[in-house]
């Protein structure tokens, strides 16, 4: 009879809370066994039902933290869990029958996380292939990514992990929409930029500096907003002033200034409106008047 075996990441944190659920599904303890890494103790837990086996593993287990014993749940796991303890340092709490380091009493403390130099070494070598191999994929040219989601080896080992707690038909469509925006993007490039867009932008950026319009014909955009939220008629008068500053006295230095035609009522009340105004968005409007020719003695203006 063919066993399937399936493996879940369990945060150490769940154990005892799964070991409890699959001990209510009535689900048989094989074993409990370690393996030391470069990030602590991984600790695998298998159980099996119906020729179905599944492994819980419990990822970098760092040397001092507690792991609680599931030999109250299961009492066949008390010789696994003092092997842990004894043969990896791994610091497990109420084992139901705890030989408290006799049960294989070893000469070396934690024989099974010493490692020889060239171990090291080997690690070390495999740690660097590594990083170089996912430098590599990280400095790939950005013309491959521009058409869209692409999946690094990071993502992929984030998505397995993930995959590896979902059902089978959740996983299958995960893989399905992977799949189609695969397809999307490989499908779609980056378009090539627009010749005659590059000419428009090289012939605005030879306009003469001369050319370009007068600070004093725009209002400033906060200035803007701040005539649009005042009344209507407000706002109209403000609105007017500006307008009448709209001809140019360069042209016509022997006209008289518009201000002088206006009724003196009309001035005293843009005076009052300024007055009410925020001083810095005033002060842009007598700056704006001042600057097309128009004297603000009559405004109150410093």
């Amino acid at each position: 009879m063919a066993i399937n075996s399936e493996f879940v990441n369990l945060p150490l944190e769940r154990l005892h809370a799964e070991a409890a659920i699959m001990k209510g599904e009535n689900w048989r303890f094989i074993q409990t066994h370690a393996v030391s890494t470069d990030e602590g103790i991984d600790l695998y837990y298998s159980f099996m039902k119906n020729g179905m086996t599944r492994n819980y593993r419990v990822k970098g287990v760092e040397k001092g933290t507690p792991v609680p014993s599931i030999t109250d749940l299961f009492l066949a796991a008390f010789v696994f869990e003092n092997e842990a303890r004894e043969l990896f340092g791994v610091d497990m709490r109420d084992i139901a029958i705890d030989f408290h380091g006799g049960l294989y009493a070893p000469a070396e403390q934690e024989p099974m996380t010493v490692i020889t130099p060239e171990q090291k070494a080997a690690r070390d070598k495999a740690r660097k292939a590594m990083l170089k191999a996912s430098a590599a994929k990280t400095d790939e040219p950005k013309e491959q990514s521009q058409g869209g989601f692409v999946m690094t080896p990071e993502r992929q080992a984030r998505l397995d992990a993930k995959m590896a707690n979902m059902s089978p038909e959740k996983a299958e469509k995960v893989r399905a929409a992977l799949a189609a925006r695969a397809a999307e993007a490989a499908s779609s490039g980056a378009k090539p930029a627009d010749a005659g867009g590059k000419k428009e932008t090289a012939a605005k950026a030879e306009v003469p500096k001369a050319e370009a319009a007068d600070p004093a014909d725009n209002v400033d955009e906060a200035l803007e907003a701040k005539i649009a939220a005042m009344d209507p008629e407000k706002a109209e008068k403000v609105r007017k002033a500006l307008g009448m500053v709209g001809e140019d006295v360069a042209e016509e230095p022997a006209k008289a200034p518009v201000a002088e035609e206006a009724p003196a009522t009309e001035d005293a009340q843009l005076a009052d409106k300024l007055a009410h105004m925020d001083p810095a968005k005033a002060e842009k409007v007598r700056a704006a008047l001042e600057a097309r020719g128009k004297g603000i003695a009559s405004l109150g203006g410093k």
